[in-house]
């Protein structure tokens, strides 16, 4: 422990130190290549300590031991393994639409209600219990929740992650229609608007575009409980390939953790260029 916090202070001074050092100015956009160069250098020292602290071929020789943390061959070489015996593609597609199934229901529930609840006092009133005991309940809670409910079943997975997006993302909505100004709502009603039209061409308009980075951010958690959501019983998944390699070749978990940072990152980049798309003024301001 007092390691720990010996080596989170020193990381901390020395970030000081090298931020005061190199002259960076604060909120300056890094001109080309930068933006591109700097992340790669950083993914090729994570690797290049990686390999150093993983290489030999006993454990003797080694700085960590295997079952801590296998080197960079032997975790991309249990890939091919992983494929052939395991099915590592099906699980893949299981666990992708599980995400999107359980993203899909919690969305369709919480953008209306933190719209409505943001909207209308007396709706955020009746429900003000609900989002009380959302914002303070652990999400793991929803594992025996829905184990109880739906039993080990595909309704549990697909319910459990629903249930967690549902709670991430409410509030999030709320506090997005919250923080629309009240100038839009003046300029409307002084054109003759509706209360309906309040909430359909002003208020969801004008925050969609925080809303959809919430949900893109919300999506990505999401890959992050799917492996809560095939702890239980589960005979396929992304989540089921970790139990199993967990226990039978540690290559093959660092692998499976792998394929599930990839499949994130990907799907997090699909989000982001729709934003671009729906959204081109956030490019030009």
């Amino acid at each position: 422990m007092v390691f720990a916090f010996v080596f989170a202070l020193g990381f901390a001074v020395a970030l000081t130190l090298i931020v005061r050092a190199s002259g960076l100015r604060v909120r300056r956009e890094q001109r080309q290549p930068w933006p591109l160069v700097l992340p790669a250098v950083f993914a090729a020292l994570a690797v290049g300590a990686w390999w150093f602290v993983t290489r030999g071929s006993t454990s003797e020789e080694r700085l960590v031991n295997f079952v801590v943390l296998p080197s960079p061959s032997e975790v991309f070489g249990s890939f091919p393994r992983l494929h052939s015996e395991q099915g590592l593609v099906r699980s893949a597609w299981v666990s992708f639409m599980r995400v999107n199934l359980g993203v899909a229901l919690g969305v369709l529930v919480a953008v209306p209600l933190g719209v409505y609840m943001a909207t209308f006092p007396a709706i955020a009133a009746f429900f003000k219990p609900l989002s009380i005991v959302s914002a303070y309940l652990p999400t793991v809670v929803f594992v025996p929740l829905t184990v109880a409910w739906w039993g080990a079943t595909e309704a549990q997975k697909v319910g459990f992650l629903a249930l967690a997006c549902f709670v991430a993302l409410l509030p999030l909505v709320v506090k997005a229609i919250a923080d629309v100004p009240e100038t839009f709502l003046d300029v409307a009603v002084t054109k003759g608007a509706s209360q309906w039209q309040l909430v359909r061409h002003v208020l969801f308009p004008v925050a969609f575009a925080d809303i959809w980075d919430h949900l893109r951010g919300v999506y990505g958690v999401g890959w992050g409980w799917i492996i809560m959501a095939e702890v239980i019983a589960a005979e396929a998944g992304l989540g089921f390939l970790l139990n199993v390699s967990d226990k039978r070749n540690k290559a093959a978990f660092f692998a499976v953790i792998l394929v599930i940072l990839l499949i994130a990152f990907a799907c997090d980049q699909i989000w982001r260029l729709a934003g671009r798309f729906l959204f081109p003024y956030r490019r030009r301001s």
